[in-house]
């Protein structure tokens, strides 16, 4: 199978980073020279990589085209595109929808929308897919978790719930400077901070959803350091914040243009 990628991002070279490194994929991959500098990048880590110049010659030359431009260059990107009917089509591009997709890529009918985030490089972080589709979950499950929903409102939710990785990155960062306020040394600061946050991240993946909305209630004491904090961020409203403003950006991707 030859996979072809039309946009060549931080995410496409994330999801070729991982299938080389991380999942002992051994297929060719053409890539788009729309971003010149990490083609040839990815061209001189791995040999099965080829970079294309043409868009068309990429999509003739693939059986599976992903398209990883940006959303509202989509549909003019894939107007300009021919495919066949045997091609499966997997866009990254948020907000546009499957119906709209269908529609630019006749005669091909196989499409599915993916969202892979950056860990998938280290063969890490869900994939929401939809529809579920077996072969693409299981392309996606060599350098991640493929979580497939039918419900393109499903999918939204699960995209937006993802934008809070900046925030997650802030806040480990934050811990480890007022560490170092502290006075203790950058690199220990650093390295304490992210161990703790690597280890409670692992412990939720080691329950089920009824023991993740016990987790935080279950490592409380009575007037204890964690019930301060909690009760601290709880009192400022962090949380229904945080909640708020994913619901706007849920708003947001349900909105963009198609």
């Amino acid at each position: 199978m030859v996979l072809g990628f039309i946009g060549t991002g931080g995410i496409s070279e994330a999801i070729i980073t991982g299938l080389y490194n991380c999942a002992g994929y051994a297929e060719p991959i053409l890539v788009s020279t729309r971003n010149r500098t990490r083609s040839r990048r990815l061209a001189a880590s791995f040999d099965l990589i080829e970079p294309v110049e043409d868009n068309q010659e990429i999509v003739d030359r693939s059986d599976w085209v992903v398209i990883s431009v940006l959303p509202e260059q989509t549909p003019g990107v894939l107007t300009a595109l021919r495919f066949g009917e045997n091609h499966q089509v997997i866009s990254l591009s948020a907000g546009i929808t499957l119906d709209v997709l269908a529609r630019h890529i006749l005669p091909a009918t196989r499409v599915c929308r993916a969202i892979p985030m950056p860990p998938i490089e280290f063969g890490l972080g869900p994939i929401p897919i939809c529809p579920p589709n077996p072969e693409v979950e299981r392309l996606f499950d060599r350098v991640g978790t493929a979580v497939a929903v039918d419900d393109e409102r499903q999918f939204t939710a699960l995209g937006a719930s993802s934008a809070v990785m900046a925030t997650f990155f802030a806040w480990v960062a934050s811990s480890a400077r007022w560490l170092e306020s502290q006075s203790v040394p950058a690199e220990d600061s650093a390295l304490y901070a992210t161990s703790v946050f690597h280890a409670l991240a692992t412990m939720t993946t080691r329950t089920d959803a009824a023991g993740l909305q016990r987790m935080s209630q279950e490592c409380l004491t009575s007037g204890g350091l964690n019930e301060q904090v909690l009760e601290a961020v709880r009192k400022a409203g962090l949380i229904e914040q945080l909640q708020a403003e994913i619901n706007r950006v849920m708003a947001r991707l349900s909105h963009s243009a198609g």
